[in-house]
């Protein structure tokens, strides 16, 4: 009986313990595009809404690397979910988190680094601070290659558009580029707010780059149906990253432009770290309240 009640004691100042200084889960990590991903375990009382505040991301994002979510947000006790590393309010790539590693002393075994795209052998270690373009390359493209942010990449070596010629060299010194950019976001201040007067407007379509040799920094936009002057939200689908852009001009109803949804200037859509020449994107604005809009409506 005395035994019974020491060892029940000794079992209830453990777990009080444990309550107090509850031990670190063990970090695992995936690497997708170049995107360093944390493999969380669901445990009891958490949800998905719990775990974006944790992560510091957004439930876009987050269905959009596990689809299991897209049809149901329910999540299970024991499910392993991904979720971006954000730090500083950007996501980590697996060269900056590789070079955390490094730093830390002693190293932690239990960080694992595991890639779904490229190791760290087959991401390009550069040998000069230039790359010279070939034919078929893309700016995408380049940043895969090195394993470059994009948005940083296109500031760094002044790209207004997505066109590079054969022979340019562009920057790609992980170092200089970082600089560059760095002291490029000090000197912006966007302060672009949605008013929400009038009509709630949401659309999902196709955002590309708009064409241009002016190298503003400014978040510019062209769009069908949203008033020239007012402020539009914009969504990147697939990495949940919003910004607001002010509308310049509107889109043709009919020409090259029919099928494209927004058009982006070239320091506003590369902050949306898009994979492509094109992304799928979601939109907020609101109209002014008209006979036409309250028939839309």
């Amino acid at each position: 009986m005395i035994k019974g009640i020491f060892i029940l004691l000794i079992t209830s100042l453990t777990t009080f313990a444990s309550g107090k200084n509850p031990q670190k889960d063990t970090l695992n990590t995936e690497v997708i595009d170049n995107i360093v991903y944390i493999l969380h375990k669901v445990e009891p009382g958490q949800t998905l809404y719990s775990l974006v505040n944790k992560f510091k991301c957004t439930v876009a994002e987050v269905s959009n690397i596990n689809p299991t979510l897209k049809s149901d947000v329910a999540i299970k006790i024991g499910q392993t979910l991904k979720f971006p590393m954000i730090r500083n309010g950007k996501h980590v790539s697996a060269w900056a988190y590789q070079a955390s590693l490094k730093k830390s002393t002693p190293a932690n075994p239990n960080n694992t680094l595991k890639y779904q795209s490229k190791t760290i052998q087959q991401i390009k270690q550069p040998k000069s601070k230039f790359h010279v373009i070939k034919a078929g390359e893309t700016i995408f493209s380049i940043s895969k290659l090195y394993d470059l942010d994009i948005s940083y990449l296109v500031e760094a070596n002044s790209i207004s558009d997505n066109k590079i010629r054969i022979g340019d060299k562009l920057l790609i010194d992980k170092i200089e580029i970082e600089k560059i950019s760095t002291a490029l976001e000090k000197k912006i201040t966007q302060t672009l707010v949605v008013e929400p007067t009038g009509i709630k407007m949401e659309e999902t379509g196709v955002a590309e780059v708009i064409n241009t040799s002016n190298r503003t920094t400014k978040y510019l936009a062209l769009h069908r149906t949203a008033k020239v002057g007012s402020n539009i939200k914009v969504t990147n689908e697939a990495t949940g990253l919003t910004i607001t852009a002010k509308v310049v001009a509107n889109l043709s109803q009919k020409g090259p432009d029919e099928n494209i949804m927004l058009k982006l200037s070239p320091y506003a859509f590369y902050k949306l770290r898009p994979r492509d020449s094109k992304m799928r994107a979601t939109v907020e604005y609101y109209l002014p309240t008209t006979k036409k809009t309250k028939a839309r409506k």
